[in-house]
């Protein structure tokens, strides 16, 4: 995955839909030798027993031997099956695959089927916003029309589909190396023409996004990817779209101006983990009432989804701080909430700054909860969200003031490096003396506590887990202790605390 720092250089003017032909599409891309398509935490290369025959003798290794020092098996459902898939190892630090030397793939000639189909996986092509988001990621490919570079290749659809369907044919299982692939679909070309065309068909039946408003600053846009049970609503700044504002299930794809939401879940992770702060109230204000405050509403999609599942002997008030004029009017227009609005006076909508809400809050009133969805839409310092005012220690002191005694700070963190987040956890520290902290793969949230600065005990993370598992509405809706499984939660531990 490319740094955070590369993407933001990338300049895009408002997402078109593609035809369904498809015959006006012009893919420019010309490989950079970067090397940022094999790198990246997570990464995941399959390769199957014809390819890791090839690799072993590349490396002059027997099959046995290259699967040992090489690979690792993982084992998947598929279609109801248990079947194991091998993929290529990551170095130590889970940064990069294992051959990539500098910027180069060592095994490049033999290099597996998955790299080299690359850019021109299914996903990638299903819509302009797709191809965008791989350019995210890679430095080859081109998308803005202002570059007059004359020496990147053009490429159409049709240019590309055969890379496209030797990409799906391998990723479903098929025992393949590249050549055979290509070989195959030579041969299947030239008794059956019009595959291609019924692929095509295909391909957009199982994945598909209509854009149901954009502009020159912002795109919401409706998705369905046939592997996933409900499609979904989004919006996204088109000057950075891998960061996706707001998401919704919706119950079915609208036709015309119809649409009916679907707060049974949440989309997105980052949301499911800040809904944990809800677990973490003293015993007391668990059975009662309580207070909430949501500071980057967006399309008020978490509000929403807390309102849903609480009733008002539970939540009494939810106030969301969103500064952007634009963003309410398309949570108000796109997202339900003119209607949700109406419909439940327990929610509103502050149109103001956190800073200055925070600032000019004089009412006796404190929140139980408060939750940081802030991103601040340029770096500062290595730091995406929250923005920088947030975390002034005056700001955190007039914050630590707003919130009960107990109460929970909730804070969605984006940076690009360690460093970074260390120094948002020491700034937050100076007021907040204890805290938790679960690693997503590209978030960090953050929970502090407003409790006595006296304090000086490290906090029992086990203990916390155990109440993530007595919870109703964690293991039912927010479903959180599947995250805990799945993401390590560790203490923060100020200096000053004793072990």
């Amino acid at each position: 995955m490319a740094p955070l720092s590369y993407r933001l250089t990338v300049h895009v003017r408002k997402f078109q839909s593609w035809s369904t032909s498809r015959k006006e599409v012009k893919l420019r891309f010309r490989c950079t030798e970067c090397g940022k398509c094999c790198t990246g935490r997570g990464g995941r290369v399959r390769v199957n027993d014809r390819e890791i025959k090839e690799l072993a003798a590349f490396k002059n290794l027997t099959v046995n031997d290259f699967k040992r020092k090489h690979t690792l098996e993982l084992n998947k459902n598929n279609n109801g099956q248990n079947v194991t898939q091998s993929i290529l190892l990551q170095t130590s630090d889970d940064n990069q695959c294992i051959f990539l030397q500098g910027s180069k793939c060592s095994v490049y000639k033999v290099r597996p089927t998955q790299c080299r189909t690359f850019p021109w996986w299914p996903e990638h092509l299903v819509s302009e916003y797709d191809w965008q988001l791989a350019a995210n990621q890679c430095e080859g490919i081109h998308v803005n029309q202002e570059d007059v570079q004359d020496n990147i290749p053009v490429y159409t659809f049709d240019d590309v589909i055969l890379q496209t369907i030797m990409h799906d044919i391998h990723r479903s299982g098929e025992n393949y190396t590249y050549d055979e692939l290509q070989q195959l679909l030579r041969d299947l070309r030239e008794v059956e023409p019009q595959f291609i065309n019924e692929y095509k068909a295909e391909l957009l039946n199982k994945f598909s996004r209509q854009i149901v408003y954009h502009d020159n600053e912002v795109t919401v846009l409706d998705t369905f990817f046939e592997e996933e049970i409900k499609p979904t609503r989004k919006f996204v700044y088109n000057n950075r779209p891998h960061l996706i504002q707001s998401e919704v299930a919706l119950s079915k794809m609208p036709s015309h101006s119809e649409e009916k939401f679907d707060r049974s879940s949440l989309a997105l992770d980052v949301h499911r983990a800040l809904c944990l702060s809800f677990a973490w109230l003293p015993n007391e204000k668990i059975q009662s009432s309580i207070r909430v405050i949501v500071f980057g509403g967006g399309a008020c999609t978490l509000p929403l989804f807390l309102l849903e599942h609480h009733s008002s002997k539970e939540i009494m008030q939810l106030v969301t701080v969103e500064p952007c004029r634009t963003v309410n009017e398309i949570a108000r227009r796109f997202f339900g909430v003119d209607s949700a609005l109406k419909s439940d006076s327990r929610l509103s909508i502050q149109e103001t700054t956190g800073e200055d809400f925070v600032l000019n809050y004089t009412k006796a009133a404190p929140f139980d909860i408060a939750v940081f969805d802030v991103e601040a839409g340029k770096s500062c310092d290595g730091v995406w969200a929250p923005s920088i005012g947030m975390l002034d220690v005056s700001f955190l002191e007039r914050m630590k003031c707003l919130l009960i005694s107990g109460g929970v700070m909730a804070i969605n963190v984006i940076t690009e490096t360690e460093e970074a987040l260390s120094n948002v956890e020491a700034k937050i520290g100076l007021v907040f003396s204890r805290g938790l902290r679960l690693s997503l793969p590209t978030n960090t949230v953050l929970f502090f506590f407003n409790e006595d600065s006296n304090v000086n005990t490290v906090l029992n993370v086990v203990e916390y887990i155990r109440s993530v598992q007595r919870s109703e509405f964690q293991t039912r809706y927010a479903l959180t202790p599947s995250l805990l499984k799945k993401y390590q939660l560790t203490a923060i531990e100020s200096k000053t605390l004793t072990k």
